[in-house]
């Protein structure tokens, strides 16, 4: 029996019983809709987080912090010697409080030399005003979040405007007044919450800190030596200070999202389990209804394999309308989720997603691996169906023709 003759015998087997069919290929779609929209959504997710990361700093960047040893300046010394190295930009982080006339309001003022931060940071520019001159101990740039409200309430502050701050210094809590020269645009980092953070020259920090910094900015002379630059720094340094590059954040990134987009395909794929118990019980059904038709086919001069096949047919016709049925909802199910991601946060006139104000999060989806969920669909649906269809071929016509229903 010719391919399409099967074919054609097996789809009018489904159309025959429509409401039995629906409701089966209905079953199927759940896992691969499940599984594409979820999958789609921690791409999505992915792709944004590496946008923004590459948006925001240099990708020649790479992140010293203090290990087992403070960092000074004979580290600035040291590291600065090593090759490959174009920059060191030493930082520090002060913990803070701004004295607002709605109470305290939790900030961190970031102490650096503000000519290299802008080297460092590219993403990172100016709305308004302008940064303080280089000795300047009471100027401060604000970050964007401390310039436009939040919430309802919100003080806020803007360029010529002065800021009194309670800061944290290994002396006890000191009380100090910042003037407001700019302000910055929305800025997203993995480094700081520069948004929520008042932005001053390195000369306020070393008043507090003298030479103990909270980390250094190393700037690589090119993106092919980053590598090269770390493993320099670990040689020299040892453990006596951590050392992370752009590349290591996004590496970091895509390794977390691959483990969350592992679990959520476990637990999509077990709803393909569901489709398989639902098209056996399908199958068997349909094999004891057309009992009396099989003993027909099979004394018109139909071989038990031209049976199975019929019957498998049907079996691959029903995986892979399923299986295509549910990409569609998996797509569907994508833009959905993220639109919620996305939907603004309640309580802020600022609005933004759950991933970042002003932040859009569009699915991600990978046409290799919706065929190859098509594909996982129809082998689980021949599975199932191979049982049934095994028994209908068994069936003998003499015992096929007598059979009631």
């Amino acid at each position: 029996m010719k391919l399409q003759d099967t074919l054609r015998l097996s789809f009018g087997a489904l159309t025959s019983k429509r409401l039995r069919t629906s409701l089966t290929i209905l079953g199927i779609l759940i896992g691969p809709a499940i599984v594409v929209g979820l999958t789609g959504l921690t791409l999505g997710f992915s792709a944004v987080l590496t946008h923004q990361l590459f948006s925001s700093l240099s990708p020649t960047d790479i992140f010293v912090t203090p290990g087992t040893n403070q960092v000074t300046s004979y580290t600035v010394q040291q590291i600065s010697k090593l090759p490959g190295v174009k920059a060191v930009v030493p930082f520090y982080t002060l913990s803070a409080t701004l004295e607002t006339p709605s109470g305290p309001e939790p900030t961190v003022i970031l102490s650096i030399d503000t000519a290299q931060a802008q080297k460092a940071f590219p993403g990172l520019t100016l709305e308004t005003g302008q940064y303080p001159s280089p000795y300047s101990s009471y100027g401060a740039v604000a970050g964007y979040y401390i310039t436009h409200p939040q919430y309802p309430g919100q003080p806020t502050y803007g360029p010529g405007q002065t800021v009194e701050v309670q800061i944290n210094t290994p002396n006890g809590k000191v009380t100090k007044t910042f003037l407001i020269t700019g302000s910055f645009n929305e800025f997203s980092s993995a480094f700081a919450d520069i948004d929520r953070s008042l932005v001053v020259q390195n000369i306020v920090g070393s008043q507090y800190y003298g030479d103990d910094y909270s980390g250094l900015i190393v700037e690589a002379s090119s993106v092919s030596q980053v590598n090269s630059v770390v493993n320099e720094i670990h040689n020299t340094l040892g453990r006596s200070v951590s050392v992370t590059s752009v590349e290591q954040f996004v590496t970091l990134i895509n390794n977390s999202l691959s483990a969350v987009s592992s679990l959520l395909f476990i637990a999509g794929a077990s709803s393909f389990i569901v489709a398989f118990v639902g098209i056996l019980s399908t199958m068997f059904t349909t094999v004891v209804e057309r009992t009396r038709e099989i003993g027909v086919l099979r004394a018109i001069g139909f071989t038990r394999r031209g049976i199975m096949a019929i019957f498998l047919g049907e079996a691959v016709l029903m995986g892979l309308l399923g299986g295509i049925a549910g990409i569609g909802a998996g797509v569907g199910m994508g833009f959905l989720l993220t639109s919620v991601a996305g939907s603004p946060r309640g309580g802020g006139s600022g609005g933004g997603s759950a991933f970042g104000p002003g932040t859009h999060i569009t699915p991600v989806f990978d046409p290799n691996f919706m065929v190859e969920v098509v594909l996982i669909t129809i082998a689980f649906s021949v599975l199932a169906g191979l049982i049934p269809a095994y028994r209908a071929s068994k069936i003998e016509p003499a015992v096929a023709l007598r059979y009631e229903v």
